[in-house]
């Protein structure tokens, strides 16, 4: 029996999912080998600058994005013959805005008198490459508004693969940071020619015709809300690196870096668990649905995120001895332990976010990100100047926490209540069976094998006997995995 038009779409969403899933997995990697590369023949304070650098990028990145993508998205999904004439609007504001926060890093650059000019030319390349990565965005929207993002991220995964050969290449022929940072701003520029050629190969090219001023007036409208939100959102990342560095110093954030790269590495399971649950929260937004499907959300987010901290908690020396090295596990421990509720806290404001706006954009969301943000800033200025960057440590994770706690009191009309002891009770009976094996004096890999084998063991018969939905769920979504 042919299958109907949606049960293809059913499937050709699975395997999306899945693609997206394992090349945002390889793509992280394949960045936290550049960091334990560069972390371990820079040095720290070489280190630190690359990591500030990359920080800066990031926030950087915020006004070219600014919520352009999505709108693309949107309107391009409503209305496909109006996608090329959008992806040329979208790709000359982008250029436009690249080129304004460019010229004011450079000029406030300049203004500061850097002392050497090969580092101040190094930092620049990695922001520049970090802004640079926005147009291969810009193409991805483009293939998302046509459901064919399969390829694109493939194209994307090997870019990023590509850029990690070429800097650790760079580092092994000690070029040293500017050698770094010519080869990570080399390897990214292969991002958006690729995405552009794939794209074009598609049937899709910018309609350069279709732009001008009423258009992209027209295109900047409705995107306010969700480009202040990734505004606010993004700051909460990424401003404590930058409070280190202007607090602290280069080798503070040098080690500050390599221990909240753990938390960045892990946050991926955040975007794949609300991919999942999100279509289902907008499909049928009333509360007792959106808070069922944010219940299974939490679910997973904490089978993973908790043995995940627990790890942290206890062996978390190790893991960076492993990773990095002697000099960055022996100051880094202490900040590591701090970070090790972010991933959990991130991941519960992360599906919160996307429940509270299953029925529609909220200001609700945008209030909780606000306060956030206002703690965050507020108690970094307090703190780090006397504890440094342990103190960064502890208000990211408190940030979020505060995140999470305003998000669930703000959002009950739109989800309710979530029942959160039964969800994260097996992960947290199973986690503390799993500090045994963590404890004994054994070395990291038996240690963390043996923790594992508890782990699972113990969060299966609990889950089995108390919310069985969850096993069920793992099970389904290992299932499709399989079938796709």
């Amino acid at each position: 029996m042919r299958d109907t038009p949606t049960s293809d779409r059913k499937v050709r969403t699975a395997r999306t999912i899945v693609v997206l899933g394992v090349t945002e997995v390889i793509g992280k990697l394949s960045m936290v080998i550049i960091f334990i590369g560069a972390a371990r023949l820079l040095g720290v304070a070489d280190f630190g600058v690359f990591a500030y650098a990359l920080a800066v990028g990031a926030l950087a990145t915020l006004v070219p994005l600014w919520g352009y993508d999505t709108i693309v998205v949107q309107r391009a999904s409503a209305e496909p013959k109006q996608l090329q004439a959008l992806l040329a609007q979208l790709m000359v504001m982008r250029t436009i805005l690249v080129v304004l926060v460019f010229a004011i890093i450079c000029g406030a650059l300049g203004l500061s008198h850097p002392s050497d000019t090969r580092t101040a030319v190094a930092g620049l390349l990695v922001v520049a490459a970090v802004v640079l990565d926005t147009y291969t965005e810009g193409y991805r929207s483009a293939a998302a508004a046509r459901q064919r993002q399969n390829t694109i991220a493939v194209v994307h995964l090997l870019q990023r693969l590509l850029t990690a050969a070429w800097v650790l290449t760079a580092l092994l022929l000690d070029t040293g940071l500017l050698g770094l940072a010519v080869a990570y701003a080399a390897g990214t520029a292969v991002g958006p020619v690729a995405a552009m050629l794939l794209i074009r190969r598609q049937g899709v090219r910018a309609d350069w015709g279709a732009v001008s001023v009423a258009s992209l007036v027209r295109l900047n409208r409705g995107t306010w809300m969700i480009g202040l939100q990734a505004v606010v959102a993004m700051a909460l990342f990424r401003l404590d690196t930058l409070f280190v560095g202007w607090l602290v110093g280069n080798r503070a954030v040098g080690i500050y870096a390599a221990a909240y790269r753990l938390l960045e590495t892990a946050v991926f399971v955040c975007w794949v668990v609300t991919r999942a649950v999100f279509p289902l929260m907008a499909a049928d937004p009333r509360p007792h649905r959106v808070r069922r499907n944010t219940e299974r959300g939490i679910g997973v987010l904490a089978a993973v995120f908790i043995p995940y901290m627990t790890v942290l908690l206890f062996r978390g020396h190790d893991v960076l001895l492993l990773l990095y090295g002697g000099q960055f596990a022996d100051a880094g421990t202490d900040i590591l332990r701090w970070l090790a509720p972010a991933p959990l806290l991130f991941g519960l404001v992360y599906l919160a976010t996307d429940a509270l706006t299953a029925a529609g954009p909220t200001l609700r969301v945008l209030t909780g990100a606000v306060i956030a943000l206002t703690v965050n800033v507020s108690l970094n200025l307090l703190l780090i100047p006397r504890y440094g960057a342990t103190a960064a440590a502890f208000v990211t994770s408190f940030s979020y926490a505060v995140e999470a706690v305003v998000l669930i009191l703000l959002g009950h009309s739109r989800v309710g209540r979530p029942r959160l002891s039964r969800t994260v009770l097996p992960a947290v009976v199973a986690s503390g069976a799993a500090t045994g094996p963590l404890l004994a004096p054994w070395p990291l890999a038996p240690a963390l094998l043996t923790a594992a084998v508890v782990y699972l063991t113990c969060w299966a018969v609990i889950a089995r006997r108390i919310d069985p939905e969850q096993v069920r769920v793992l099970r389904d979504m290992v299932k499709r995995r399989k079938s796709t």
